[in-house]
C-alpha cells in the first residue's frame, strides 16, 4: 500500500489486494473507490457490484464492504476527512463559508443512495474519469507548486462527473415523466441553490424556467406532488440530517448556513416531520 499524508479535505492512497477477502469493515468517513485494475466482487452492505478496471464506487460511513479480489487488484481510494465538513460558521457574515467542494459533495452524497454505492459510468465517463484519477496519482504522490489547488480541483471534475448520476435518482417516486423534462431541471436547480434565498424566490425560480410566477407553483405541485416550498424544506430538513451525524457544527450554525430564522425554527419545522428534534435525533443516531 503506498499512501500519502492527510491534507485538510480529503486523503488519498493507491492500495492493492490479492486473490483473496479483505475484511469486512466500515469506515467513519466518505470515500470514493476508483478500480485502476484488477476483477473480483465488491460487497456493499447486502449488494455485490463484480467490479472491473475504471469501475467507481462511492461509500458513505453507513455501508459495509469488502473486496473478494478474483486476481490482483489496484484501488485509488479518496477518503473525506472530517475536516471538510466541520466548516467554522460565521454569524457575522451574510453568507456561508462552505466551500464549492463541500457544496458539491453534499449534493452528490444527498442523491446517490438509490446507486447503493456503485456509479454507473457509461464509456466516455469511464475514459474522462481515468484521465482524471491518474492525474490526481501523479499530483498526490509529486506534490509540485500549488499541487493543493490542482488536487481540490481535480476532485471537483470527478464529483460533477459524480453528480451527472446523481441527478438521476433525485425525482421523487410521484415525479410525472415529462417530454421536456423540465421537472427533473427544476429540482436540480432547487437543490444546487438551496443556500441562496434570492435564488430559491418565486420570481427568481418562475424568470429560470420561463414560467410566469403565478403559474410555476402550480406546475412544479402538478408533477411533483408537492409545493415548492414544501419540497425546498424537505431538502433543508435532508441536509440537517447529514449535518447532525457528520459534522460537530452546532444546531445554531446549522440553522443560519441553510437560513432559518433560528435554532427554535429548524427545531420545530425538524420535529413537525421527524417526530422529533434535532438534538433528539442525534443523540439516537449516536447510540445506534
Amino acid at each position: 500500500m503506498k499512501q500519502s499524508a492527510l491534507i485538510s479535505d480529503f486523503n488519498l492512497s493507491v492500495k492493492e489486494y490479492f486473490a483473496n477477502s479483505s475484511p469486512l469493515h466500515r469506515h467513519n468517513y466518505f470515500e470514493l473507490i476508483y478500480v485502476l485494475s484488477g476483477k473480483g466482487i465488491h460487497i456493499i452492505n447486502d449488494n455485490q457490484f463484480t467490479y472491473a478496471r475504471n469501475d467507481l464506487f462511492l461509500l458513505t460511513p453507513d455501508d459495509s464492504h469488502t473486496f473478494h479480489a478474483h486476481e490482483k487488484s489496484t484501488f485509488c481510494i479518496i477518503d473525506f476527512t472530517a475536516a471538510l465538513f466541520n466548516r467554522k460558521i460565521s454569524q457575522n457574515k451574510a453568507v456561508t463559508e462552505s466551500t464549492s467542494l463541500f457544496k458539491q459533495m453534499e449534493y452528490v452524497f444527498q442523491n446517490t443512495t438509490r446507486l447503493e454505492g456503485y456509479i454507473p459510468l457509461d464509456e466516455t465517463d469511464k475514459d474522462f474519469t481515468e484521465t482524471l484519477v491518474k492525474r490526481l496519482v501523479s499530483e498526490w504522490n509529486k506534490r509540485p507548486l500549488f499541487s493543493d489547488i490542482v488536487l481540490k480541483n481535480l476532485v471537483f471534475l470527478l464529483l460533477n462527473i459524480i453528480a451527472r448520476y446523481a441527478a438521476n435518482t433525485t425525482l421523487p417516486g410521484s415525479v410525472k415523466v415529462i417530454s421536456e423534462n423540465k421537472t427533473y431541471e427544476m429540482i436540480t436547480y432547487l437543490q444546487h441553490h438551496i443556500y441562496d434565498n434570492e435564488l430559491l424566490a418565486m420570481g427568481s425560480f418562475a424568470l429560470q424556467f420561463n414560467l410566469s410566477k403565478g403559474y410555476v407553483g402550480a406546475y412544479f405541485k402538478d408533477h411533483t406532488g408537492k409545493s415548492i416550498k414544501q419540497f425546498i424544506l424537505d431538502y433543508k430538513l435532508e441536509l440537517v440530517k447529514t449535518r447532525l451525524l457528520y459534522s460537530d457544527l452546532t444546531i445554531a450554525q446549522i440553522a443560519f448556513e441553510l437560513n432559518f430564522t433560528d435554532e427554535s425554527h429548524l427545531n420545530k419545522a425538524f420535529k413537525k416531520k421527524y417526530g422529533m428534534t434535532a438534538k433528539q435525533y442525534q443523540s439516537k443516531s449516536l447510540k445506534l
